[in-house]
């Protein structure tokens, strides 16, 4: 028998600042945290503005340590995996989404410093579990729910017991150069699904998720903040340039993913709907090719109030999935203004309560990456059929 797999831990940093609650509040505040970048000079670039962790003082850590130490210790924390729990012959494993470009480093000098000691580079591991393997992998924008899929694997075939994702995401030069240059970024905000969005907003932050087998929470006495009852990813688009989406590759991921989960459908989908012409309204489409009654699922997405965390954007998804299960009560969309008569999707654009057991939550990159994953409710059965 296959285990099922629990979301048994998280936190995150986001522009709204530490700690996965102030994420929520400030999500379903509908308010966007978006503001002037000054972390680096923005002069140059189309944009001067995107979603930056407030400042928290002065430190001799760099701000990717300092994130990383964080939402590992408060993810590890939550899960109840401290102390004498982590002394139980578990075997676990950590996935660390590759890390590119600091602003306290030239790219060359951070992926020495990864390629050197990746645990090192992460934080001093004396807290955290002992990992018995360690996978480094890309996946672009999709990396965290790409992550998901791969621990899910590990953990539902009896390899590892635990997973932890982990990864922050720090506004810099490089990244903000490499989109303004293709003409990707907002200057003015991000405003997912809306008639005139023009673009993303980069944003940055942190986040970790522990995954852990069903077996081994409740041999523990634990509780999951949610299952993961489906993640796929797939890699596409390979007659189409490296920004345009898939389409018929979003709708494929979808639908793996609810197989996966033993169903045909969710009851809310957290889209990843970044703001752009293109990508919006390609991943609306999507949904009606995927799932019968798309018409009548609501959707929304947080990249109006935090801008997009690219490889670390996975992780706000996840949190945000999560936050509408146990709240029973669904996100809006920040920077909705005007809906895009051309998309037919049910948007959310105030909080809504609304009865929810599944969540589909979407997680694309550049260069044909995509990951979709099935989260539920934590007092949810696991569906006949799943995979």
């Amino acid at each position: 028998m296959k285990n099922r797999v629990a979301i048994s831990g998280m936190e995150v940093i986001s522009p709204f600042g530490y700690g996965r609650s102030v994420f929520e509040n400030g999500l379903y505040s509908g308010t966007s945290a978006i503001g002037d970048i000054t972390r680096f000079d923005t002069a140059a670039f189309r944009s001067r503005r995107g979603g930056q962790v407030p400042d928290h003082g002065p430190s001799a850590e760099k701000p990717s340590s300092r994130f990383l130490s964080y939402v590992m210790s408060q993810a590890l924390h939550s899960s109840g995996l401290t102390g004498a729990t982590d002394s139980r012959e578990l075997e676990a494993g950590l996935i660390l989404p590759v890390v590119t470009g600091q602003t306290e480093h030239s790219l060359g000098e951070a992926a020495d410093d990864w390629l050197e000691d990746p645990i090192e580079a992460l934080a001093d591991p004396g807290p955290f579990l002992p990992f018995g393997t360690i996978h480094r992998i890309t996946s672009a924008c999709a990396s965290i729910s790409s992550a998901l899929a791969m621990g899910r694997s590990m953990i539902r075939h009896g390899q590892l017991d635990i997973v932890v994702v982990a990864r922050a995401e720090i506004l810099n030069r490089y990244d903000f150069a490499s989109m303004d240059i293709v003409r990707a970024i907002s200057p003015t905000d991000a405003r997912p699904f809306d008639a005139g969005r023009n673009g993303i907003m980069i944003g940055e932050g942190a986040g970790a998720v522990i995954l852990e087998s069903e077996r081994s929470l409740a041999a523990r006495g634990g509780q999951p903040l949610a299952w993961l009852d489906g993640a796929a990813n797939c890699v596409g688009g390979a007659d189409l340039n490296m920004i345009d989406l898939d389409k018929q590759c979003v709708v494929d991921c979808m639908k793996m993913s609810l197989a996966m989960a033993g169903t045909e459908r969710a009851d809310y989908i957290h889209a990843h709907a970044t703001g752009t012409p293109q990508g919006d309204a390609y991943e609306s489409e999507a949904l009606f090719e995927a799932m019968d009654d798309a018409g009548n699922i609501p959707v929304s997405s947080h990249k109006g109030a935090t801008g997009h965390l690219l490889r670390c954007s996975g992780f706000l998804g996840i949190a945000a999935g999560i936050a509408s299960l146990r709240l029973q009560c669904l996100p809006p969309t920040a920077g909705l203004e005007v809906q895009d008569p051309l998309i037919r999707a049910r948007l959310v654009t105030e909080r809504l309560p609304y009865k929810t057991s599944s969540v589909l939550v979407n997680n694309f990159g550049f260069c044909g990456n995509y990951a979709s994953v099935l989260l539920r409710h934590s007092q949810s059965e696991s569906m006949p059929g799943g995979v």
